[in-house]
């Protein structure tokens, strides 16, 4: 018999607690759904706990990238608490004032179809040659960061430490040899 999961994933964020629902998504795969976007304190308190793990990593990175959309306040905020004066997004349409861009492909585990990230020359130029934090919300099947490492090769810059919320289904600590800090860890529901 297969076991009962809750109804909802507990996660502590320091002081702040995030009930995680469970969600049956449209191709029957059961997660436990956490959502970033508009959650001020959630990012607060997850760019403190990131900050403190990334500072005594000792892991020296120049710029951090994330993907757009829902860790966009964590970067934000992580950057204010790193002194990080930029960071770079990978936008998920491409705008007019993208110029020689580059698009990547990415299959993640929320979305019913592949997404396409792009990247204007102006961006993919300032990580060239440089060390790189990714940021994202849940590190679960590794798309987005699959799709970032091959980024990293076609641009030519080294991705050292990947900063995350959450991971889901395989608890990590690297991803493809790359270190990985993470804050928790949810389970895939059977």
């Amino acid at each position: 018999m297969a076991p009962s999961w809750p109804a909802s994933w507990t996660v502590r964020l320091g002081p702040e607690v995030a009930e995680l629902p469970l969600i049956t998504m449209p191709n029957g795969q059961r997660i436990y759904a956490f959502d970033l976007m508009g959650r001020t304190a959630w990012n607060a308190a997850a760019a403190d706990l990131l900050a403190a793990r990334l500072v005594a990593s000792a892991v020296d990175f120049d710029i951090m990238l994330t993907a757009e959309a829902k860790a966009i306040a964590l970067t934000q905020s992580l950057a204010e608490r790193l002194d990080q004066r930029q960071y770079i997004v990978a936008r998920k349409s491409l705008k007019v004032y993208m110029t020689y861009p580059i698009e990547l492909s990415v299959v993640s585990i929320t979305t019913a179809a592949p997404q396409k990230f792009y990247l204007g020359k102006d961006r993919y130029e300032m990580l060239r040659g440089r060390r790189v934090c990714v940021v994202d919300d849940v590190v679960s099947t590794g798309g987005t960061m699959g799709a970032f490492c091959d980024l990293a090769r076609r641009v030519g810059f080294e991705i050292v430490v990947i900063a995350c919320v959450l991971t889901e289904g395989v608890e990590r600590s690297e991803f493809n040899g790359v270190p990985l800090l993470s804050l928790d860890h949810i389970p895939f529901p059977g």
